[in-house]
């Protein structure tokens, strides 16, 4: 029997960032909705899914060939999605860094056998999940995001925080 593991690729955030999102949070979630853990924040820039073990090599020297100069974003929208039953956060503005980020990785993956995504990258920061509709919150303040590093995260099972970072690579 072959291992897998559920892997994604995330920037991830510092503690002032994280602070921030949990500030936002316990000022503006009701206890009905199931919070985002605090260790938990993060970026997706691709959802890998069950991956095979034996790619974690091919993944981190992926990850090794991407960019790897430091960029800013800042956090300053609030959304909803229905379906999902998800409350985010999300920067109103993108910028280039982090869409050659996504497209860097993207075409990685797809050299190395994997299928990315194929929904439009919309970069975005779970806060809340079991959100059957907006809550009535106040705007989120921007929150300043100095991207210095991003992962290779996996997902584990059990009680929160449900996200380890396997592999981390510094921006400069």
């Amino acid at each position: 029997m072959r291992e897998h593991r559920r892997l994604f690729f995330a920037l991830w955030p510092d503690d002032a960032v994280r602070h921030a999102l949990l500030h936002w949070q316990t000022q503006n979630l009701p206890s009905t909705v199931r919070w985002q853990h605090r260790a938990d924040f993060h970026l997706t820039l691709h959802f890998l899914g069950s991956v095979e073990a034996s790619v974690l090599p091919e993944l981190v020297k992926l990850g090794a060939s991407a960019p790897r100069a430091g960029f800013g974003m800042v956090l300053d929208e609030v959304g909803h999605w229905a379906r999902p039953k998800v409350l985010w956060c999300a920067p109103s503005s993108a910028g280039a860094p982090l869409a050659a980020l996504h497209r860097h990785l993207g075409d990685g993956l797809v050299e190395i056998g994997l299928t990315p995504e194929t929904r439009p990258f919309k970069p975005h920061v779970t806060l809340a999940r079991n959100v059957k509709s907006p809550p009535d919150h106040r705007p989120l303040a921007p929150i300043s995001w100095a991207v210095r590093e991003w992962a290779l995260v996996a997902s584990v099972p059990g009680p929160p925080p449900h996200y380890r970072c396997i592999h981390r690579w510094p921006l400069t």
